[in-house]
């Protein structure tokens, strides 16, 4: 999840609605096979569902044309609240990061 959110984040500033999505879908699939496989707890799962939450809204934030540099604010507060479900869940991120390869 970490390679996902630094690769939104370094292009914030060209980045479309259509490609966070496809990147959103990519998401849920691992998180989907990781749950399904036991390799995360259900409480990580959910709590990985905020970044979903705010990945979608990111998206939704440049189809309706906000700025560019609101949009990179809630990217950097969104890497924030990854920062903190990483801490409660640790090595949730480098999971979802390997079942997305």
């Amino acid at each position: 999840m970490e390679s996902l959110l630094s690769e939104i984040r370094a292009e914030i500033k060209s980045i479309t609605a259509n490609q966070i999505r496809s990147r959103i879908e990519s998401l849920v699939d691992a998180l989907d096979v990781l749950r399904q496989d036991g390799a995360i707890t259900n409480d990580a799962y959910l709590d990985a569902g905020a970044i979903h939450g705010g990945l979608m809204m990111l998206s939704n934030l440049i189809e309706v044309g906000i700025d560019r540099t609101e949009v990179k604010s809630h990217m950097e507060d969104l890497i924030s609240r990854a920062q903190r479900v990483e801490e409660v869940h640790p090595g949730l991120m480098a999971s979802v990061d390997a079942a997305m390869r």
